[in-house]
C-alpha cells in the first residue's frame, strides 16, 4: 500500500474513532398539553462559553427523542426546543448525557386560570423634577390543560400619564431575565409584551420615568384578580391612600412598604406619593428568595434585600480562588470503576444523582451535607441576579465575566460532587 493510501486510511480511522467516542446528549421532548411525545420539534444545543452560541441542531423523531453531539465537553450548555414558535430551555451542565424537556401547545388568546400573584411598584428615585419607577408583574399560568399564551400581544401594562418607558424585562418559569421591551398599542399609555406566558411562574418588568413636582397621585385597576399589590419607596417619601386597602408592611432594605391584598379584577387602587428620596444602596440588586416581600412569597422585588450585594464580587473572588485548585483536581481525577458507577450511567442525569446517593454505602456514614437541590437553586438564583445586573448596567462587563467564570467553576464542582 502506498504511503498516501496509508495516510488516508489512517485519517479515516481517526475520524471514525473520534466520532465513536465523541460526547453526545440524548433527550426526549414531551408535550405537556397532551402528555404525548413532541415530534418534529427543532432542538438546538447552545454553548454558554463566551455567549449563547449554537453548536448543534437536530429535530425530534416520532417518539419525541433526539441526539446531539457535544463538540466542547468542558463548556456549560443549554438545550433549546422550539414548539409552535415558542422556545423552551433545559440546562445541560458539563457531563450531562440525558435530558427531558417539556413543551406546551400555544394559544393566541389569554389562557384560563391566569393568576396575578403580585404587582410591585418600586420608586428608585424622586426629586423635584422627575421620578423613576420599576413595576414588577408576577403572573402564574395554571391553565388546564397547560398551555402557553403566545402571540404578538400577550400581557398588557398601563403606564401613568406622561411616563417615558426606559426598559422592559421578562423571565419565564425557572429562566433568566431577558430584555423584552413592550410595544405601544393604539390606546394611550398602554404597552403590550410579546413575551410568551408559559405554564408556571412568569415575571414581567417595566422601568420608566415620569414628571414629578414633589407630589403625585397614582391609580391602578388590574384586569385580573391580584393577590397582592405592593408599593416600595425611599424613607424620605410619604405615602397616603383613601380607604383601608393599603396597610404598612415590614421594611425592606431601608425602603418603606405598603401592601394591599386580594384585589378583585377591575377594582381601582389609588394612592399619593410626596416628598423626595433615593433608594438605598443595599436595596439595589436583591434576592428572589425573600418570601416576606410584596407578592406573598413570590420573590423579592428588584429593590429587595441582599445581605451580600455589596461584597458579592469580593466573596466570589475569594471562593473561586480557593476552589480553583480543588476544581482542577476533581476534573482530572480518574473515576473509580465499579458496579454503582456503571449502573448509574444508564439513567438520566437526575436519576443518576439520586441512584448514586441512595446506593452508596459510604453516604449513610458520612456527615449530613447541604441538600444538592438547595445548592443548585442557589446557583441558579445567583446566575439570575448576575444576568439581571448585567442587563440593567449595574456591573461592568469585566466584573460580569469574572463572576460568571467563578459561578461556572462552582457549578462544575457541585456537579462532580453529585456524581
Amino acid at each position: 500500500m502506498r504511503l498516501g493510501d496509508q495516510l488516508r486510511l489512517g485519517a479515516r480511522c481517526l475520524l471514525l474513532s473520534t466520532s465513536m467516542f465523541a460526547a453526545s446528549i440524548h433527550g426526549k421532548v414531551i408535550n405537556g398539553t397532551t402528555n404525548k411525545p413532541a415530534a418534529g420539534d427543532d432542538v438546538v444545543l447552545l454553548s454558554l462559553s463566551g455567549g449563547m452560541q449554537e453548536t448543534a441542531r437536530t429535530k425530534t423523531d416520532s417518539k419525541g427523542e433526539f441526539s446531539v453531539d457535544v463538540p466542547d465537553e468542558s463548556a456549560q450548555h443549554l438545550i433549546r426546543v422550539s414548539h409552535q414558535r415558542v422556545n423552551y430551555f433545559r440546562s445541560a451542565p458539563q457531563g450531562t448525557t440525558m435530558v427531558e424537556v417539556t413543551v406546551y401547545d400555544s394559544s393566541a388568546k389569554r389562557v384560563d386560570n391566569l393568576i396575578g400573584e403580585g404587582r410591585v411598584f418600586i420608586v428608585h428615585m424622586a426629586d423635584g423634577q422627575q421620578m423613576q419607577v420599576t413595576e414588577r408583574h408576577i403572573l402564574r399560568n395554571e391553565s388546564q390543560p397547560p398551555r402557553t399564551w403566545a402571540g404578538d400581544r400577550t400581557f398588557e401594562v398601563v403606564l401613568p400619564e406622561g411616563a417615558t418607558l426606559e426598559e422592559g424585562m421578562a423571565a419565564g418559569p425557572g429562566g433568566l431575565p431577558v430584555t423584552s421591551p413592550p410595544a405601544p398599542t393604539a390606546a394611550s399609555n398602554h404597552y403590550a409584551f410579546t413575551f410568551p406566558i408559559r405554564p408556571g411562574r412568569n415575571e414581567l418588568r417595566v422601568t420608566y420615568k415620569l414628571p414629578y413636582n414633589g407630589t403625585r397621585e397614582f391609580s391602578a385597576a388590574p384586569d385580573i384578580p391580584l393577590n397582592e399589590f405592593g408599593v416600595m419607596l425611599p424613607k424620605g417619601m410619604r405615602f397616603t391612600s383613601s380607604g383601608d386597602s393599603f396597610v404598612p408592611a415590614n421594611e425592606e432594605s431601608g425602603m418603606t412598604v405598603f401592601v394591599a391584598k386580594n384585589i378583585p379584577a377591575g377594582q381601582q387602587l389609588k394612592f399619593t406619593l410626596a416628598g423626595e428620596g433615593t433608594e438605598p444602596r443595599e436595596a439595589q440588586g436583591g434576592s428572589e428568595a425573600n418570601s416576606s416581600a410584596p407578592g406573598g412569597g413570590l420573590g423579592t422585588p428588584i429593590a429587595a434585600p441582599d445581605p451580600l450585594s455589596g461584597a458579592r464580587w469580593y466573596i466570589l473572588g475569594i471562593v473561586v480562588a480557593g476552589l480553583l485548585g480543588g476544581a482542577v483536581w476533581m476534573l482530572r481525577r480518574k473515576p473509580v470503576a465499579g458496579p454503582a458507577s456503571t449502573q448509574a450511567k444508564a439513567g438520566t442525569t437526575s436519576a443518576t444523582s439520586a441512584g448514586r446517593a441512595s446506593s452508596s454505602s459510604a453516604a449513610s456514614a458520612a456527615p449530613r451535607a447541604v441538600p444538592q437541590g438547595s445548592m443548585l437553586e442557589a446557583l441558579k438564583e445567583e446566575l439570575f441576579h448576575l444576568e439581571s445586573d448585567r442587563l440593567q448596567g449595574k456591573i461592568s462587563q469585566q466584573d460580569y465575566q469574572t463572576a460568571k467564570n467563578g459561578l461556572d467553576v462552582l457549578f462544575r464542582r457541585h456537579m462532580k460532587k453529585m456524581e
